[in-house]
């Protein structure tokens, strides 16, 4: 556990992406929250646990996506509450600025102290986080979390790997029926008029006696012959 001075505390608001205009009022709604301790934690009214020098709300508030472990580092507890407070313009989310508890804390005279841990990178923040999209900055919501994500690809997996199998099992189907004749037996069966007939002979392979050239112009003249003369 790490207690943090008041200019300790404004520091570590810097280090971590908060302007030095916020922050005085940053430190002294940390001493109210917490008293600088970044292992504190306490229940909150909606069942979950506020967590560190902020004391944010985990895992339905300010907090989420984010497990107690990771809230109590104080570099990345700091980088949650300069979002969750809009960069410090917003603190409606902390008890303690909404009854002026902060107050009694404020010392707007105090020179910020450099001796504080460095800035987490952001992929050590990230990596105490399990929401993929989101929270957005002064919400609570996360809109997509890791598992959730590994859920919805598993079942997308598992749905394409069914359709595929349908798909493999129909050809296969198909193919075996075929290979039986009962689908050319059941056409054959099937009364049609003569112009489907025709068609069905061709799709079926019998095209009928096939005729020479020759025996076409045979019969052809022998036609011409038989046609009445013109009176002279």
């Amino acid at each position: 556990m790490t207690q943090y001075t008041y200019a300790q505390l404004e520091q570590l608001w810097i280090n971590n992406g908060g302007s030095k205009m916020t922050a005085p009022l940053a430190a002294a709604i940390a001493e109210a929250e917490s008293s600088g301790r970044s292992d504190a934690t306490s229940s909150n009214p909606d069942g979950g646990t506020n967590v560190g020098l902020w004391q944010l709300d985990t895992p339905g508030g300010v907090g989420a996506g984010h497990s107690v472990s990771a809230l109590q580092d104080p570099n990345l507890n700091a980088q949650v509450a300069v979002r969750g407070s809009s960069g410090g313009s917003d603190w409606s989310e902390w008890e303690t600025y909404v009854t002026g508890a902060y107050k009694q804390y404020m010392n707007g005279s105090t020179t910020p102290d450099p001796n504080v841990p460095s800035s987490a990178t952001l992929d050590a923040a990230n990596s105490g986080s399990d929401c993929l999209i989101g929270p957005f900055p002064h919400t609570s919501f996360c809109i997509l979390s890791k598992s959730q994500a590994r859920a919805l690809i598993g079942g997308m997996l598992l749905i394409g790997g069914g359709l595929i199998a349908v798909v493999g099992l129909a050809v296969i189907a198909v193919h075996a029926l075929n290979k039986t004749g009962v689908p050319q037996r059941v056409i054959a069966a099937v009364p049609l008029p003569p112009q489907a007939a025709a068609v069905r002979g061709v799709v079926s392979g019998s095209r009928g006696p096939v005729r020479s050239r020759k025996s076409r112009s045979a019969e052809t003249s022998a036609a011409l012959t038989e046609m009445p003369r013109a009176a002279a």
